[in-house]
């Protein structure tokens, strides 16, 4: 069972009366999906420049709570969606062994010409990485832009070392929205129809228990 809860044009944004997960409806095929994300991100130097400074406090205050998590000096880590490379030049700035995912050619190549790290093209489930590879497993802002979360989750927990960290940051819009009512139609708060889900923390929890993983921690994280 489910209503509705946000519109825009044809699509529909869905709430689950039992679990409260937030779906799109209809949904954009993954084919689609990768198409519209090749012009996602900014060329322009000075847009790829503000993108930098308006991240920066969010990566700086992830990489450190990733090494407090973790303890771990110069591990592997890898970053889902890793857009121009910001984060991961910050992990290896640390001495940590880097590599990404990241679907738009445009981020794809800022992050290997200009950070000489290597990005793979595809998504994760068809790169065929090793079982037990990586220490830590990143994805900012991209769970909910995925077709099969749940998959995703899957293949990040095998790709993970038996005590290896996933680290997630995602938007939680849906009581934004809900305290908005009328005029969150004109924000768009779900960025239509780039966001398939809205997860809420008891729903992410429910979803990363069922992958397998343990000690979840979940922090509000704001914009810094």
């Amino acid at each position: 069972d489910f209503r509705i809860i946000h519109k825009k044009e044809q699509w529909h944004y869905l709430r689950c009366l039992n679990c409260g997960l937030v779906s799109l409806h209809p949904r954009p095929t993954t084919q689609a999906l990768i198409k519209k994300y090749q012009k996602y991100l900014p060329i322009q130097p000075k847009e790829i420049s503000e993108w930098e400074m308006m991240m920066k406090p969010v990566f700086d205050k992830s990489a450190d709570l990733i090494q407090s998590r973790t303890k771990i000096n110069g591990g592997r880590l890898l970053d889902i969606g890793c857009g121009y490379g910001f984060f991961l030049q910050e992990m290896k700035y640390r001495g940590w062994k880097v590599e990404g995912i990241e679907i738009s050619e445009i981020g794809r190549h800022y992050a290997r010409d200009k950070w000489d790290i290597h990005v793979y093209s595809q998504p994760l489930e068809n790169v065929g990485l090793e079982t037990d590879s990586f220490d830590v497993v990143t994805l900012f802002y991209v769970i909910e832009h995925v077709n099969d979360p749940l998959g995703l989750l899957k293949e990040v927990k095998r790709i993970l070392k038996p005590d290896g960290l996933i680290f997630l940051r995602w938007p939680h819009s849906t009581p934004i929205v809900r305290i908005l009512g009328p005029f969150s139609k004109k924000l768009d708060l779900y960025h239509t129809p780039y966001h398939l889900y809205d997860f809420s923390p008891r729903t992410m929890e429910k979803m990363l228990t069922f992958c397998g993983f343990k000690e979840i921690e979940t922090i509000i994280g704001g914009s810094r």
